[in-house]
């Protein structure tokens, strides 16, 4: 069975990304850093579909195994 591990990373109103995290191995942690970073920065955690701007958000992405 293969490992997966996580990375965060914030996403600006102009959509440029910023690593917060990599490779966490628990998804939990993972969301956890993701949920403080988020409040820190004032950010989401979602994108509504649809949106005209992408808001500020933060996000939990399950890395490939190949990648890690």
């Amino acid at each position: 069975m293969e490992r997966v591990v996580y990375d965060v990373i914030y996403i600006d109103s102009r959509g440029d990304e910023t690593p917060v995290a990599q490779h966490v191995a628990d998804r939990k942690d993972a969301a956890d850093v993701a949920r403080r970073v988020a409040a820190e920065r004032g950010a989401g955690r979602m994108v509504l579909p649809g949106s005209a701007k992408l808001p500020n958000c933060v996000c939990v992405v399950p890395v490939l195994p190949e990648a890690a």
